[in-house]
């Protein structure tokens, strides 16, 4: 399949409905319901990046891999917690337009209402655009990097397809550049995206990219490297229980060491792809202490 824009006006289309949806809805929750319910989407995201943010910090940032994970985790986290927890205060606390009597009151709950409903609508329909281009450019990297072969499950290269083409609909024409304009993820991250993308699919590039020096820097850590040589942060790590993982010793050694933490700072990842991904295979550095230990 290739980009169309059929694809693009069915979206929008669909968008479109969602956000009349969501506003319908909002007149009926009401002034003070659907108000909390949009507070509790600005709150959640302002408070879940400045968590993330902090949390990063230590790591070189967001713009790093190591602060990027550290900060998703902890963004993420706050952020759902913030949001169900406001949420839940105005289910239970104000009324809905339905519980007033019919006049002026009752058509301002309303109005108040759907005014924030459509402003909810909009948010969620340019969160899943960001959404979708996401996924569609991990499906594009797919696509340029397997051989097509019959072995391959048909659902998973219609699924792989059907993402694919849509991100690229999503972004034909002045439409296209509208909603790229509203993005709230920058355009270079999604570049990154299909770097790793790449990087993940070749072990080759992957070698190289530990090979990178910085990185080694930070492989040859005593505190990296005894986590790859512990068996309960193994055992636990095959059994993916998060909550062992973080509670770990030699993790939160990791996590406290300062010149792990400044190693990291040191990282540019940037660099690091680029090396990766258009050098030869050759490496500047000894080998990795991740092979040594696997």
């Amino acid at each position: 399949m290739s980009e169309s824009p059929f694809w693009q006006t069915a979206f929008l289309f669909a968008g479109a409905l969602f956000v009349l949806w969501q506003t319908w809805r909002g007149w009926r929750t009401g002034l003070f319901r659907s108000g909390v319910n949009f507070a509790a989407i600005l709150v959640s995201a302002v408070f879940g990046l400045l968590a993330a943010e902090l949390v990063a910090a230590p790591f070189g940032g967001l713009r790093y891999l190591p602060g990027f994970v550290a900060g998703l985790v902890a963004g993420s986290g706050l952020g759902i917690v913030l949001f169900l927890a406001i949420w839940l205060v105005g289910a239970l606390t104000f009324k809905q337009t339905e519980h007033y009597a019919f006049g002026p009151l009752r058509f301002i709950w309303g109005i108040g209402g759907a005014l924030f409903g459509l402003l909810i609508g909009l948010a969620i329909l340019l969160g899943s655009v960001s959404l979708v281009r996401i996924l569609g450019a991990v499906a594009e990297t797919r696509l340029e990097l397997e051989e097509p072969s019959a072995l391959q499950p048909e659902t998973r290269r219609r699924v792989t397809n059907g993402v694919a083409t849509l991100k690229k609909s999503l972004e034909l024409g002045s439409a296209g550049r509208l909603l790229e304009s509203v993005d709230v993820l920058p355009p270079d991250f999604y570049e990154l995206v299909a770097q790793f993308g790449k990087l993940t699919s070749d072990p080759e590039k992957m070698r190289r990219f530990l090979d990178y020096p910085s990185i080694q820097d930070v492989l040859q850590n005593p505190r990296v490297i005894d986590l790859f040589t512990d068996p309960d942060l193994a055992r636990a790590w095959q059994d993916k229980k998060v909550l062992e993982i973080f509670n770990n010793q030699a993790v939160a050694a990791a996590l406290k060491d300062p010149v792990l933490a400044e190693q990291l700072r040191k990282v540019d990842l940037s660099a690091a792809l680029k090396f990766a991904l258009e050098l030869p295979a050759t490496s500047p550095s000894s080998s990795s202490p991740l092979r040594k230990h696997r």
